[in-house]
């Protein structure tokens, strides 16, 4: 009599994943899974390598009998092929697949809760960590939910939806966590910061940074991180106002100072001399001034010295 044939799946996870390599056959409420037919282990791991990620792989093999197994006739298939709903079992159609309209028609593979950092540090926002992912990306997070053991790579448990995604530039991952500089923002300028860096951190304060508590501003010379339009303002409020010159705030410091308004209508000076002469300084005609006046009635220093002969000592 030939021995009946028994197939199992058998699921491998590769050395690339963070948890590294492990393999074993896949179980039903912690019981060896068992198929009668190599197509029904066939269609059960198509099925969850259609539901897993990449580090992970299913294959159908044939396999020798556990005791206490769960095993899977051709008809316990079929009757769980006949409970399923009818919205599971309506034809596909691949146009309205591409385009959603079949909402959970298609098999999605479901994204790892566990990612990978490559970094982590307290960050300036109350309860949270700054996280630099494996991806290169920039990420805050619950502590309690980032996890290191020894040698083995730092990972965050994503599992309860926590981790929040800030940015994909790497080079913002200072800005959430770091004190700031020693110098402005207009001198970090050419020192190594870029405007473009200044933008990006501004867009972060006002979209996805705005949920959290700020516990620690990051800092310039002593003072809090502005907006490019706003610090650019305030330099040309300070440089041009040197000039006096308020009428064209436009974040550009190339104002040119103010003209002196031109009270003479075009006249030359020959002109007014000989048409207004009185609104020239030391003009004929001017009054003086009252220290003027007063000092040419004061008599000179030998006048006032002079005593007049008596007539007794005259004669």
């Amino acid at each position: 009599m030939e021995k009946r044939k028994t197939y199992g799946v058998w699921a491998v996870r590769s050395s690339a994943s963070m948890f590294g390599y492990a393999a074993a056959w896949c179980k039903e409420d912690g019981r060896t899974l068992e198929f009668d037919t190599e197509k029904m282990a066939q269609d059960y791991a198509a099925e969850m390598n259609g539901k897993t990620t990449a580090n992970v792989h299913y294959y159908a093999q044939e396999k020798e009998p556990e005791p206490g197994a769960v095993r899977k006739t051709a008809a316990q298939t079929q009757q769980e092929s006949d409970a399923r709903s009818h919205s599971q079992t309506v034809p596909r159609n691949e146009a309205a697949e591409k385009l959603n309209e079949i909402p959970g028609r298609q098999l999605r593979a479901e994204p790892d809760p566990m990612v990978e950092i490559r970094s982590a540090v307290h960050s300036n926002y109350a309860g949270m960590i700054a996280m630099l992912g494996a991806d290169n990306r920039v990420y805050l997070g619950k502590e309690e939910r980032y996890h290191f053991e020894g040698d083995q790579p730092a990972y965050y448990d994503d599992s309860d939806g926590s981790l929040c995604f800030a940015t994909d530039r790497a080079d913002m991952y200072y800005f959430l966590y770091g004190e700031g500089w020693a110098h402005t923002q207009e001198e970090m300028l050419g020192r190594g910061l870029t405007a473009d860096q200044y933008a990006e951190f501004a867009r972060l304060q006002n979209g996805v940074l705005r949920q959290f508590e700020v516990k620690r501003e990051i800092r310039f010379a002593g003072q809090p991180f502005q907006a490019p339009e706003d610090y650019l303002r305030n330099a040309e409020l300070y440089e041009e106002g040197q000039t006096g010159n308020y009428n064209m705030l436009d974040g550009r410091l190339d104002n040119e100072p103010p003209e002196c308004p031109d009270l003479t209508d075009g006249q030359t000076w020959e002109e007014i001399r000989e048409l207004a002469p009185e609104t020239l300084p030391g003009a004929a005609g001017e009054k003086p001034s009252l220290m003027e006046r007063l000092k040419g009635e004061r008599p000179e220093h030998g006048e006032r010295g002079h005593v007049p002969p008596s007539p007794e000592r005259e004669r």
